[in-house]
């Protein structure tokens, strides 16, 4: 069974946390604005854009390129599956 995206949404911002600490949420919250999505009634599509949006624009400037392709594998296995 497939998580909700609410849930996952909030698996990542905690994630994200480790990295940047409490600038996390602004980087976030600009992803959900990007996306044209609103964090308490996001669709599995939305939440997969924010990811890519993470991916390409936020991820790589401190993970590097291959650190945010993983990294975004990882939250994408979230949503998708469950899996942690």
């Amino acid at each position: 069974m497939n998580p909700e995206p609410s849930e996952v949404y909030g698996r990542i911002l905690a994630d994200m946390k480790v990295i940047w600490g409490e600038m996390a949420s602004a980087m976030l919250r600009k992803r959900l604005r990007d996306a044209s999505a609103d964090a308490a009634r996001l669709t599995p599509d939305q939440l997969r854009t924010v990811v890519q949006l993470l991916r390409e624009k936020t991820l790589p400037s401190v993970l590097g390129p291959e650190g945010a392709d993983v990294k975004a594998k990882q939250w994408m296995s979230w949503l998708d599956d469950g899996t942690t």
